[in-house]
């Protein structure tokens, strides 16, 4: 698959959280008996974003629908809109702030239950990766405290996402070159002035030429009810796991098998590693050929139990691959690499 494939779906796909039942996790049981060591363990940095400034910025709403606007809620439920066209949202010391026609800024404040949930989501997400490969990808976790950032989002046709850059000054210390996926989970309103900014969609992955973290993919995802759910973090992960085959590991997404007719892919599934979209082209896929995929997560899970290669040393950093690529002027040292650690 192209990379421009994946431009309009970035973040979107992340946008609405869908259950699923799950129904090829009877699989796991038997692949988890292999007595055998874990083939990889990922470092997984997880950056929990205890305050994030920020404000919007912009023109005022003229629409006569009040959907079309950008919005900001107080504890009333009175709305501050913003045109969608001209609305930023920045940096408090930004000086656009201060130029806007009209601002209004606020704290995203990650609370101590949201901090527990997304905790026990990961931990979750741990143990179902562990089952569904057999015990071949043992995710190591670590947890970070970003206790306050003033930060900025982007803009793109869906809605807003903060970039990895936004965070870098406050939190690149908290990864290395070790690290092989890196999470962002910030708030979703700032309670104490009782403000509440339209998030939508709440979450997005970037992959690497996109703008890494250290090397690495990155995700972002605001603790909205929509978003704080298990299949939200197993469809960020399963993407950055795509993306560090495909642009770090080098392994092929793309080879023949991956977009052969329902039923053809051959013998090997292995061969190729669908994309989180591929549910109704995976040519193994029960869904293959459908219009629609009913139930995502059991496609994800069909992707590690059918897909992941046992045995297989996960590398997810472009800083640690031996090889000169991406913003590098050296092997593994030069651009992002430099902000990193010996």
């Amino acid at each position: 698959m192209m990379r421009g494939a994946f431009a309009c779906a970035l973040c979107a796909w992340l946008s609405v959280a869908q259950l699923g039942c799950g129904d090829t996790r009877a699989k796991v049981l038997s692949r988890a008996q292999q007595q055998t060591p874990p083939s990889s363990t990922p470092r997984m940095d997880v950056l929990l974003v205890r305050s994030l400034a920020t404000c919007a910025a912009g023109d005022p709403c003229t629409s006569s629908d009040p959907t079309q606007c950008y919005y900001v809620t107080n504890a009333t439920g009175a709305r501050m809109t913003f045109d969608p066209d001209t609305v930023q949202l920045l940096a408090a010391n930004d000086p656009g702030v201060a130029a806007a026609s009209k601002s209004v800024c606020f704290n995203l404040t990650l609370s101590d239950a949201q901090v527990a949930t997304a905790q026990n989501l990961l931990k979750q997400l741990h143990t179902q990766v562990f089952q569904l490969t057999g015990g071949d990808i043992n995710l190591d976790l670590h947890f970070h405290d970003v206790p306050t950032v003033d930060a900025y989002f982007t803009r793109y046709p869906a809605g807003l996402f903060l970039p990895p850059s936004a965070l870098e000054p406050a939190a690149i210390r908290d990864v290395n070159r070790e690290t092989d996926f890196v999470f962002a989970i910030t708030g979703m309103d700032d309670p104490a002035a009782g403000l509440t900014p339209r998030i939508d969609p709440c979450a997005g992955t970037n992959w690497i030429e996109q703008g890494s973290f250290g090397g690495s993919t990155f995700t972002w995802i605001a603790a909205t009810d929509a978003c704080a759910q298990y299949d939200t973090f197993l469809r960020a992960w399963l993407a950055q796991l795509y993306f560090g085959l495909r642009d770090v590991t080098g392994f092929g997404t793309a080879v023949p098998g991956s977009s052969a007719a329902c039923g053809q892919g051959g013998p090997d599934p292995t061969r190729w590693f669908p994309w989180i979209g591929d549910c109704t082209t995976d040519p193994d896929a029960l869904t293959c050929g459908d219009t629609s995929c009913p139930d995502d997560v059991a496609f994800y899970d069909h992707v590690l139990t059918a897909h992941w290669t046992y045995g297989t040393a996960f590398n997810g950093n472009y800083c640690g691959d031996g090889r000169m690529d991406f913003d590098e002027t050296g092997i593994d040292s030069g651009g992002h690499c430099d902000l990193l650690a010996p």
